[in-house]
């Protein structure tokens, strides 16, 4: 599965993508010099061990990989911690690399994660550690909200209007 933006790429993570991670060894792909980062590893990982889903066009609620379209690199990741659930909630994180922050790339993933969301989902939440300032704006530049804080973790919600019939 794919999902196209203006600028971003965001490609269905598959188990050979998520070999090639783990590995560290960017197998036939072009990958900013700075990924995967250590949450993409760490992330590819649990999908391999069975913790993690890989998303299909019939069933979308995986992980992905953010490729940016000008230079074809994968600059980071984002996907759904799990489908929908009884009230409709998903969670999603997401993750990129140090090159290529300040650049509105999670904005523009996280945008796309929540166009995505509307096949099932009617809310999408995040959280985000109190001290990630700049995850924090991502977040309310998406027109998410804070919906709780606990210790260090403030949680993010936003509803997401089905799409047009």
């Amino acid at each position: 599965m794919k999902y196209e933006t203006s600028r971003l790429l965001l490609e269905a993570l598959s188990t050979g993508g998520a070999e090639a991670i783990v590995a560290r060894e960017p197998v036939g792909r072009s990958w900013a010099p700075d990924y995967p980062t250590t949450g993409d590893v760490r992330v590819a990982a649990f999908a391999l061990a069975g913790n993690g889903a890989f998303a299909t066009e019939a069933m979308p609620w995986g992980l992905y990989v953010i490729v940016e379209k000008s230079s074809g690199l994968s600059v980071g990741g984002i996907g759904f911690k799990g489908s929908p659930d009884e009230r409709g909630e998903v969670e999603i994180g997401y993750g990129v690399c140090a090159s290529f922050q300040g650049r509105g790339v999670a904005s523009e993933a996280v945008l796309a994660m929540c166009d995505i969301a509307r096949r099932g989902a009617r809310v999408v939440i995040a959280e985000t550690e109190r001290a990630n300032i700049a995850s924090q704006r991502v977040l309310e530049k998406c027109g998410f909200r804070t919906d709780d804080e606990e210790d260090e973790l403030i949680r993010w919600r936003k509803v997401v209007d089905p799409p047009a019939p």
